[in-house]
């Protein structure tokens, strides 16, 4: 069975004292996702993650964990295919959230959108990546302010 690896994160910030979570709409679909995306040759899941996050939401972002994989098994064009999907968490930096027209790109996001860190499992439309919403979520919550993410760029914030 033919293998594939992708990558993605779960991107949040601090808006006036509430965790928010960017998730996407992908083109096409009339689900919400986290961004994520298939690991390029040469390309470690953490490279692979920071950059889909950036093509697929606009949002500029540090690593800040592992938050584990998902594997599941899909068929295209009649072939079943084993998938590994390694997520992260991200701190927001800069960008704004759907600013995503990248020269010589396909459309791949329809919308984008922030919601927030409770209610982005329920929001969710894959199995999988409820599941590492709601890992993220615990994540955050017992770290405290040691993980928790800022609104503002690390140079106002003092970081």
């Amino acid at each position: 069975m033919p293998r594939e690896a992708s990558a993605g994160g779960i991107v949040v910030r601090d808006q006036a004292g509430v965790l928010e979570v960017a998730v996407i709409r992908p083109h096409g679909r009339s689900l919400w996702a986290l961004p994520k995306g298939h690991v390029d040759p040469g390309e470690t899941p953490e490279q692979t993650a920071t950059r889909e996050v950036w093509e697929e939401t606009g949002l500029r972002a540090t690593l800040v964990a592992p938050l584990g994989e998902i594997r599941y098994v899909y068929q295209f064009r009649g072939q079943r295919i084993f998938k590994r999907v390694h997520f992260f968490l991200f701190r927001y930096l800069t960008g704004v959230l759907g600013d995503i027209q990248h020269e010589g790109q396909r459309v791949e996001v329809d919308e984008a959108r922030w919601v927030p860190l409770v209610r982005v499992s329920a929001l969710l439309g894959y199995k999988g990546e409820k599941a590492i919403a709601a890992r993220a979520a615990r994540m955050l919550l017992r770290a405290g302010p040691v993980l928790a993410p800022s609104s503002k760029p690390p140079e106002e914030s003092g970081d």
